[in-house]
């Protein structure tokens, strides 16, 4: 196709799929030149131009991709008063984790760059769980990231320059890196861009998505993410105005491109485990926890094996390793054994009612993916009843799943 005829056909307005006869301003037009890159930290707020090496070595994975980009860009009204949902299908990956680290996507802008003195480019991303064609609007909203600031042109423009061969337009494959992992369930979700910044007409988004095949480019599918080739249009936010397609034009047999360029990559499913050690056997009285879950909660008593009177403090310290520790007397006179070492990262406090201490309550775990994988050692103190005892000990590895029963 000659960039005239393709600059013809992008000037087709969709037509309503749910509401016959009523037009929307969404509009697609060709776009073949190659994206450059960008990266946002949330946990810094610092956008990186170009490939980013990350410092936060967690494992992750895909399970949903939608990055088959089919050489189209679309807009719509700007100003924040329209929203596209796609519908899809998260967990082709089969990973059990469902803790979202990172979002990529590609957009373009036709908004002046920051590091030309611009505003950049803007946008609201939203992300949504049990979600379908159609709407109705969706209730169940897992995040919404209003990024400012973005990359942009190397000029004021609109997406009407563009197809009159007066404007420019820069776009960019964006990588988003969360600043804690995001709870994210598999099965029917829909992923939205808000059309926020407008171009210099003031009337079309300036700032805006670009479009993806809904399953291959070069195949008929269907894919096992759940696509089809319609978006929602809510016009304003929350009100349903149509579902429409931008149609097919085959390359290379099919191309079914009215998608939203999104990658969801998580944390890859790491079991948490947690057993118990005693050492030599020498500490009477026994902790017991659960195995320590990211983003899930933390519980831990201590059955006490011997009289501490009718009520004492007790204490939970969690280090790095089990260790087979020093044989020491307590104050108290009375043998125990240390079954932990390294440096502290909790101490929790509770009082025993002089046969077990519950700590209460639950300790929260941050949804934090430099906790996967790490290791952990947690012992008790117990005092009352003219004694000073430690606990036996706990150990385990940081997980994202916890679907293995512990002993």
């Amino acid at each position: 196709m000659t960039r005239t005829r393709a600059l013809a056909a992008g000037l087709l307005i969709a037509a309503s799929g749910t509401h016959a006869g009523q037009s929307t301003r969404a509009r697609f037009l060709r776009h073949a030149r190659p994206l450059k890159t960008a990266h946002l930290d949330l946990a810094t707020g610092t956008i990186t131009r170009g490939p980013a090496v990350r410092e936060r070595a967690a494992t992750t994975i895909a399970d949903f991709n939608n990055l088959d980009l089919a050489g189209f860009v679309a807009t719509d009204t700007g100003g924040g008063t329209c929203e596209w949902i796609d519908a899809a299908t998260k967990g082709f990956a089969g990973n059990a984790s469902d803790l979202v680290t990172n979002v990529t996507f590609a957009y373009c802008s036709v908004v002046l760059d920051p590091a030309s003195g611009g505003p950049g480019g803007s946008v609201l991303l939203g992300f949504y769980e049990g979600y379908t064609v159609g709407g109705p609007a969706p209730t169940t909203s897992v995040a919404l990231f209003n990024l400012t600031g973005l990359p942009g042109n190397t000029g004021s423009s609109s997406y009407t320059a563009l197809t009159q061969f007066t404007g420019s337009v820069l776009c960019y494959w964006f990588d988003l890196d969360l600043a804690t992992s995001l709870s994210f369930a598999d099965g029917p979700i829909g992923y939205s861009w808000r059309f926020v910044d407008v171009g210099t007409t003031n009337v079309l988004a300036g700032t805006f998505p670009y479009l993806s095949c809904v399953q291959s480019c070069l195949s008929s599918g269907p894919d096992a993410q759940g696509m089809v080739d319609l978006l929602d249009q809510y016009s304003p936010p929350g009100a349903l105005r149509s579902t429409f397609s931008f149609g097919s034009f085959p390359s290379g047999g099919f191309q079914f491109f009215t998608s939203i360029s999104m990658k969801i990559g998580e944390l890859v499913q790491t079991e948490a485990v947690a057993t118990s050690w005693n050492g030599q056997g020498i500490n009477t009285d026994v902790l017991s926890t659960g195995a320590i879950v990211m983003g899930g909660s933390w519980e831990a008593a201590i059955a006490l094996g011997h009289a501490h009177g009718a009520s004492g403090p007790t204490s939970l310290r969690v280090r790095t390793a089990c260790i087979n520790g020093p044989n020491l007397t307590s104050p108290t006179g009375h043998p125990f054994e240390v079954l932990i070492t390294g440096p502290v990262s909790l101490t929790w406090t509770d009082v025993h009612d002089a046969t077990s201490a519950d700590f209460e309550p639950d300790f929260a775990v941050p949804n934090d993916p430099a906790l996967q994988g790490l290791v952990w050692a947690a012992q008790g103190t117990v005092l009352g009843g003219g004694r000073a005892d430690l606990t036996s000990a706990r150990c385990g590895t940081i997980g994202s799943i916890d679907l293995v029963a512990d002993p």
